[in-house]
């Protein structure tokens, strides 16, 4: 059965893919190929002054490639959607040998 981490306009997290929501076609990643994940906060030259310039990116190796998953300004919006996509990953199915977590630590 499907199980639903997190839905908004931008992005759906679920057991079975990552959905990003670019306006145009939608990005669908498969949980199970996702991997090596990685958070960066990035710094941005945005023209109005009066936004942020720091764009936090959530990265991974999917299917032998780096890709970026999401991207966003904001911190909290951008915390839901790791800590969804970390719960996908966690509780998918694994092989008896594997453990761990695909995300790497910080710094």
């Amino acid at each position: 059965m499907r199980r639903v981490y997190y839905r908004s306009y931008d992005a759906e997290v679920t057991s079975e893919a990552f959905i990003r929501e670019t306006g145009g076609t939608p990005e669908t990643y498969a949980i199970a190929d996702i991997g090596d994940v990685t958070v960066e906060v990035v710094e941005r030259n945005w023209w109005e002054p009066w936004r942020t310039k720091q764009v936090w990116v959530l990265q991974a190796r999917y299917q032998g490639r780096t890709v970026t998953l999401y991207e966003s300004r904001e911190p909290r919006v951008f915390n839901m959607v790791t800590r969804a996509l970390r719960r996908a990953l966690d509780e998918r199915p694994r092989p008896p040998q594997a453990g761990g977590t695909p995300f790497r630590p910080w710094g």
